[in-house]
């Protein structure tokens, strides 16, 4: 027998987040300046393209495993 296992995402973009991680948890999705405020008070990892550029360094990823774990901890209730 041989298990065939998806390709899981490690980082995303924040429209990425918003599109297709935050529907299987909340409805309706809040803004997007919403949800960058959440990742980032809850100190989600995040990833720029280009880390030393002078002005911004481009898109901004976060941990896909980290969103997932915020929104766990926040939507499921406690045990």
């Amino acid at each position: 027998m041989q298990i065939i296992e998806k390709p899981q995402a490690r980082s995303a973009t924040l429209d990425e987040i918003i599109e297709t991680i935050l529907p299987l948890f909340i409805s309706p999705v809040p803004s997007r300046d919403t949800v960058r405020n959440w990742l980032d008070s809850a100190k989600v990892p995040r990833f720029k393209s280009n880390p030393t550029a002078r002005r911004g360094g481009g898109i901004c990823y976060y941990q896909v495993a980290g969103v997932e774990k915020l929104m766990r901890a926040r939507t499921m209730p406690a045990r």
